[in-house]
């Protein structure tokens, strides 16, 4: 059951005086990953919004979200990478599993991000131009 997993990862990546339990946190997430299940999903949603996480963890969070629900996440997915632009963070482990779902299914990527960007109070214009690049297809291209 993931719920264990996922508390285990916000554990250990807070064990006292700012002390992180690395190798703790990545074994709790291999075994999330190994898991988890579409019907998974919204706890994953919850953790990935969880006040608990760091950083790291929603990055860790977004692989399992990005592969199990891809772009139908999108949305939910840049509003949580906008939060590691925030701190000054690069997002290179969540920008490379957005990606990951550009290649796994350009078109629906494709169509989400339009749907997305056409709306007038989307937020994040500048991520979904982005990733629309990865979305190139031959028919698109």
């Amino acid at each position: 059951m993931i719920a264990q997993e996922i508390e285990a990862i916000f554990t250990g990546q807070d064990v006292g005086d700012g002390d992180v339990d690395i190798d703790g946190v990545l074994e709790a997430f291999e075994r999330l990953k190994s898991s988890a299940t579409e019907a998974d999903l919204p706890r994953l949603v919850a953790a990935i919004r969880s006040p608990r996480n760091n950083f790291w963890t929603r990055e860790l969070f977004s692989e399992p979200i990005c592969q199990l629900g891809g772009s139908d996440y999108l949305e939910l997915l840049f509003e949580v990478a906008q939060l590691g632009v925030d701190e000054g963070h690069d997002n290179d482990s969540f920008d490379t599993n957005l990606t990951e779902i550009a290649y796994a299914e350009p078109e629906k990527c494709l169509t989400k991000l339009e749907e997305l960007l056409a709306r007038p109070d989307f937020k994040h214009r500048e991520a979904a131009t982005w990733l629309l690049e990865f979305c190139k297809t031959d028919k698109h291209d």
